[in-house]
């Protein structure tokens, strides 16, 4: 199959366009964007978690109580951040990374915390990325608060969204094949690469918890609930070259 469509998938897909098919996800993506601020407040959400860092050894070490539950996190202050702006024209006042580490594996992920001087912050994590609030720091301990609710994209994130679609113009240069690397020097892209070149060349770095690849993550599941995906962009990539 040539022409991948989005909006086909509870039938056997017919030849649609690929500008078609993007051109909706830079519309739902776009329109949330819009939509949504940081900060946001949402009906029946549950209360946010309690986070408590205890200095030792040079480390800031604790938990955010119950959304990562028994995951622990060491953080420390950081000159710059190494993920992209979250927001437009807004840069953070402080910076704190580090690793979580993911239990019962005992895995650690890469973690960012950043504060800003007004509105809420940002803790990036290996399941999303967090608005945070009440950020407090005295000598040897450190508290804030974590929203369960992931942020909503920004006017950056649409702006990611579109470019992807721009690097994705035409079936010629659609990676039918995904496996999640994505070489620098390559000339055809699945979605998810095409997501991730976008964010690079819009932001400088790159993080696949952004709010931009959670929103078209969002879409994929939404309209692809009859599959369950481990990675969802790479799954719906590869049955699309299989339909």
């Amino acid at each position: 199959m040539d022409w991948p469509p989005l909006n086909r998938l509870w039938s056997k897909p017919s030849r649609r366009s690929w500008d078609k098919m993007w051109s909706k996800v830079v519309a739902i993506a776009g329109a949330l964007a819009i939509a949504q601020t940081p900060g946001l407040a949402i009906a029946d959400e549950p209360a946010p978690s309690n986070c408590e860092f205890h200095l030792v050894n040079g480390l800031w070490s604790g938990t955010c109580i119950p959304l990562f539950g028994p995951n622990t996190m060491a953080i420390v202050p950081a000159k710059s951040i190494t993920t992209g702006p979250w927001r437009k024209g807004v840069a953070p006042t402080a910076v704190w990374a580090g690793e979580m580490s993911e239990l019962p594996d005992d895995i650690n992920e890469p973690i960012e915390l950043k504060i800003y001087i007004s509105g809420p912050g940002v803790l990036r994590t290996p399941y999303g990325w967090f608005p945070v609030s009440a950020f407090a720091r005295a000598t040897s301990t450190l508290r804030f608060h974590v929203d369960s609710q992931e942020v909503a994209p920004s006017s950056i994130d649409r702006q990611i969204v579109q470019r992807a679609a721009a690097i994705l113009s035409s079936a010629a240069v659609w990676n039918r094949m995904d496996n999640r690397k994505c070489p620098a020097a390559a000339t055809t892209w699945s979605i998810y690469c095409a997501m991730e070149k976008a964010t690079i060349e819009v932001t400088g770095a790159f993080d696949h918890r952004r709010p931009a690849l959670e929103v078209v993550r969002q879409i994929v599941r939404e309209r692809t609930v009859r599959w369950d995906y481990h990675h969802a962009l790479m799954g719906y990539n590869r049955s699309l070259h299989s339909s």
